[in-house]
């Protein structure tokens, strides 16, 4: 519209010249479509005739005006490329702060990955050490109550032993007491005689197993001298089984006493093994249950970080692309910008020649 008022008044300034003329002026422009149109219609005014000097203010006039329009062109490419670097760099900030947040998640998601096999490995080995805790604590219970059982049985025969030695010594005791070397037997004592021996000879099977060989030593002569007394009482047989049955006492009393103090020994044992069992058990236990809500806060933890990475990702990608988007947009804009002061540069350069061109005929 600017181009066609332009012209109008071109053609009421211009003096009549030649078409070879301006061609010659405005040579290498003839192809451009400002140049041609100048080249016709400055022709075609300068033959209607008019003011040289009009036409030259007027050139100038739109000289000024194509440098106030280059200006404001330059201008807006630097605010537009201002504000592209702007949105660039924001764009560019939101992909590094997005690459940092991905790489910090994958980091954090590649470490609670390797809690999370320690862990359960850790789980695994609690568990089996329960299990043979459990089993542990099952043993030495079994053990404590076998203990128990087989202490009350010895110490029962240890009882029944003492007691029958008792009984021999008081009924020897009678015996000696009647004060005859050559005494005739009563039915009951010769009876009583036979069923201590008897007895005797079972307690020494039973306490074979569990009493100390010296004391079984001593078994053998009361025996033998018990036998001996059922057909004679002789005195010397008598006061020597007397001796051997309290020798006999002393030696049980002292080997229950120490069965006694064996079990004693072998109950704390088993009673300290049991305790530190049970306090294991509540360690492993305790350590088990912690392991294991460690694992589920893991576990969800990762489950987030899947989620999060995704988000990431997309971040990522999309504002790459956003990055090239802009990029292109740019570079487009670069090139039309370049391209339209490479074209108003042309255009004042026309305008420079018939401004001389001008000035020339003026001079004429």
């Amino acid at each position: 519209m600017k181009s066609a008022l332009l012209v109008v008044v071109l053609i009421a300034c211009l003096q009549a010249t030649t078409v070879s003329e301006l061609k010659e002026r405005l040579s290498g422009y003839g192809d451009h479509p400002f140049g041609s149109s100048m080249i016709n219609l400055v022709s075609v005014n300068m033959k209607t005739g008019g003011s040289l000097n009009e036409l030259k203010q007027l050139l100038q006039q739109i000289k000024d005006e194509l440098i106030a329009l280059t200006q404001l062109q330059d201008s807006e490419n630097a605010t537009f490329t201002r504000r592209s670097q702007v949105d660039l760099a924001k764009l560019q900030a939101t992909l590094e702060q997005a690459q940092q947040d991905l790489d910090n998640q994958r980091q954090e998601q590649s470490s609670l990955t390797n809690e999370l096999s320690t862990l359960q490995t850790r789980v695994k080995e609690d568990q089996a050490a329960l299990d043979r805790n459990s089993r542990g604590s099952g043993d030495a219970q079994s053990r404590l109550d076998a203990e128990n059982t087989d202490f009350a049985a010895k110490f029962q025969d240890y009882s029944d032993a003492i007691l029958a030695c008792k009984e021999a010594q008081r009924l020897l005791l009678n015996l000696r007491g009647e004060g005859a070397s050559l005494i005739q037997l009563t039915q009951d004592t010769k009876s009583n005689l036979i069923q201590t021996k008897e007895n005797f000879q079972k307690i020494k099977e039973i306490l074979e197993a569990h009493t100390k060989k010296s004391s079984l030593t001593l078994f053998q002569p009361i025996i033998e001298g018990l036998a001996e007394m059922t057909t004679k009482v002789n005195p010397e047989t008598l006061n020597n089984v007397l001796s051997l049955v309290a020798r006999l006492i002393t030696a049980l009393q002292e080997g229950q006493d120490q069965l006694e103090a064996n079990h004693k020994t072998q109950v704390d044992n088993l009673t300290r093994l049991g305790d530190d069992l049970k306090n294991e058990k509540q360690t492993l236990q305790v350590s088990l249950a912690t392991a294991n809500n460690r694992l589920k806060e893991i576990q969800s933890r990762l489950n987030e970080l899947d989620g999060l990475i995704n988000i990431s990702n997309a971040i990522v990608e999309v504002t790459q692309l956003n990055i090239q988007d802009a990029t292109r947009i740019n570079e487009l804009e670069d090139q039309e910008y370049s391209n339209q002061k490479v074209s108003r540069q042309t255009e004042i350069d026309i305008v420079d020649r018939l401004i001389e061109y001008i000035n020339q005929k003026l001079s004429e």
